[in-house]
């Protein structure tokens, strides 16, 4: 709750007075300060699965765009980074499309703003696609606000996905899970997710079955 709460200070943000802003500072710090007790409360070996820390990493990502934006002690440009990056990963490895869209959004407008373009445009073009799947038109919105133009390629599928991709997306046919994709190619299942959820964006499937179906039509399994 204290990271979604965060997202929505950090979207109102550029319109709040500069007058405001530092109180709107101080009530994030508190709600980063309360969701952090609550970590450190429960912070035992196996307390903290996927989700939980997918949250965490959201709630440290919501609170740094927070200050960062406010301009009140403001945190470096690699900071701020990793943070998203840690945020978009622990989504993605969770699988839950709908927050992984939303945070894709929020870190397009932050990347766009640093000057890196291509890395705004690779995350916008991800959560469009997936937002056209989910029918989330605010998000769509918000894409269209922050200036992430369609970039839709009309190169073939095999083109669009990498010499990976192609080989997990075969093993998703297949019916493999992550998990045991991950011990055939000796890769983590963290990484597996990553690549099955580019999979799913530039394939514009709404899950594995659909990207499996895609596969077989378009004779990407070999």
């Amino acid at each position: 709750m204290a990271a979604q709460v965060l997202a929505a200070v950090g979207r109102g943000l550029p319109a709040t007075p500069a007058a405001r802003r530092g109180v709107l500072v101080e009530r994030a710090d508190q709600l980063l300060a309360d969701g952090t007790a609550v970590l450190d409360r429960y912070d035992e070996p196996g307390q903290w699965q996927v989700e939980g820390r997918a949250w965490a990493a959201r709630l440290r990502a919501e609170h740094l765009r927070v200050r960062w934006l406010a301009g009140v002690e403001q945190p470096e440009r690699e900071q701020l980074v990793e943070a998203w990056d840690a945020a978009v990963d622990g989504f993605a490895a969770l699988g839950h499309v709908p927050e992984l869209t939303r945070v894709r959004t929020s870190y397009s407008a932050i990347l766009r703003t640093l000057g890196d373009t291509a890395a705004a445009r690779h995350h916008g073009d991800l959560a469009r696609e997936a937002a056209h799947r989910l029918g989330a038109t605010v998000l769509l919105d918000e894409l269209r606000a922050i200036g992430s133009t369609p970039t839709r390629s009309a190169e073939p599928a095999h083109q669009r996905l990498t010499a990976r991709e192609l080989e997990i997306l075969a093993l998703v046919a297949d019916g493999r899970s992550n998990g045991e994709i991950g011990r055939q190619l000796f890769i983590s299942t963290k990484t597996v997710s990553v690549h099955v959820s580019n999979i799913l964006g530039k394939l514009g499937a709404g899950g594995r079955t659909e990207a499996a179906a895609i596969a077989r039509r378009e004779g990407l399994l070999g």
